[in-house]
């Protein structure tokens, strides 16, 4: 007879299904790779608004191109009063990779592009998701621990103005340093299983904020 061996179900796990060439996680070398260059060699050296345009555009920005896009980021950062006003009305149990998942998903009520899913459109709608994202995950923090959402600073970059909506103090350069470096450690993870869902998504034509919370999901 035979022997039997049980099956385990593993899913996709292991499965080429696909190629990006935006990020590459190379765990046996310990390597980080985000368009060509090593994580590591980008973390404290360059900031996470640089990154995120390394990895919407394919290169790092010049000094003209990063005032741009780091005024587009800051213009992008408030959510839509009807949105907070939902999120005050969520139990404030409710896990927050859900709710992360949904708000994303409503930001798409409040886009008067939403039709548009030409190229520079929905390059337009990821810089707003990465400035609403942070906002969304610091105002929710607050509502679920009984405190007034505050609103984001304009003047200050991306990792100083998450720390200021999360705790309601401006943050030192030192402790700012700190984050940015963080999120730039965290700014890409190569094709997962999110990046998969996202993809598959979009692949529909569905719009981007579609794409991203079933992401999120994936993710959760």
């Amino acid at each position: 007879m035979s022997e039997c061996i049980p099956l385990l179900n593993t899913g996709l796990r292991g499965f080429t299904v696909a190629t990006t060439k935006i990020s590459d996680v190379n765990g046996a070398e310990g390597k980080l790779i985000y368009r060509g260059f090593q994580a590591k060699d980008l973390a404290g050296k360059v900031s996470f608004e640089e990154v995120s345009f390394l990895l919407l555009y394919e290169r790092l920005p010049v000094k003209s191109e990063l005032k741009d896009f780091t005024a587009k980021l800051a213009e992008n950062r408030k959510l839509p009063p009807q949105v907070i006003e939902s999120m005050k009305n969520r139990p404030k149990d409710a896990l927050p990779m859900d709710v992360l998942m949904s708000t994303i998903s409503m930001l798409a009520d409040y886009d008067p592009d939403i039709n548009d899913n030409s190229h520079e459109s929905v390059i337009e709608k990821g810089i707003s998701l990465i400035s609403k994202t942070a906002t969304i995950v610091a105002t929710w923090d607050r509502i679920r621990n009984g405190r007034e959402p505050v609103n984001p600073d304009p003047e200050i970059g991306h990792a100083a103005n998450f720390i200021y909506m999360y705790s309601g103090e401006k943050p030192d350069e030192e402790l700012t340093s700190f984050f940015d470096t963080a999120l730039t450690l965290h700014a890409e993870h190569s094709f997962n299983a999110s990046t998969f869902s996202a993809r598959q998504v979009a692949s529909t034509k569905a719009h981007i904020f579609a794409a991203v919370s079933a992401g999120v999901g994936s993710l959760s």
